[in-house]
């Protein structure tokens, strides 16, 4: 499983969409997620999106994720609110379609570390916060055949100009 926060956003309570710069790093993902890879090993590329259902504040998740959607044919299941992340933990853990498969959730900053811990991460293998300007880094998760967290990595996607590593700053 794959965890991002959408792309960059103005700032600007008024806007709910994403800058220039988030409609790009949106447009870079669709070759990022189809080429990932963890050391030598390749990632498949995704067989679920799910981003945080848009909001009259917020429809970022849903964007950042559009361009990856289109280019793989896949549809995007916005159907819980970012506060609703139990809900989807549960549903991340217990549905049998997600077994086996990459699945990448776009989700808020200010939820994204609570929808990992809901998904069984240690808070102890997370960042204290997940800063306010950060939209660079991908945390992702690996279960066993039994369904147990088996790993845990936090890393920055090295995607766009000015992306950092999080533990090298």
């Amino acid at each position: 499983m794959l965890l991002i926060r959408h792309a960059e956003k103005s700032g600007d309570p008024a806007d709910s969409g994403l800058t220039a710069a988030g409609r790009a790093r949106a447009h870079a993902f669709v070759a990022y997620f189809q080429d990932l890879r963890r050391d030598a090993d390749a990632i498949p590329a995704p067989a679920f999106l799910i981003a945080a259902a848009d909001s009259k504040n917020s429809v970022r998740s849903r964007l950042t994720l559009t361009p990856l959607s289109q280019a793989l044919a896949l549809p995007i299941d916005a159907s819980i609110a970012d506060a609703g992340y139990p809900e989807l933990a549960r549903r991340l853990l217990d549905d049998h379609r997600y077994d086996g498969c990459t699945t990448l959730v776009c989700w808020h900053h200010g939820q994204i570390l609570a929808l990992a811990r809901a998904l069984g991460v240690p808070a102890q293998s997370l960042p204290s916060q997940w800063p306010d300007a950060e939209f660079a880094w991908l945390l992702m998760l690996d279960y066993d055949e039994t369904g147990r967290l088996a790993h845990t990595q936090l890393r920055g996607q090295e995607l766009m100009f000015g992306d950092r590593n999080p533990v090298n700053g």
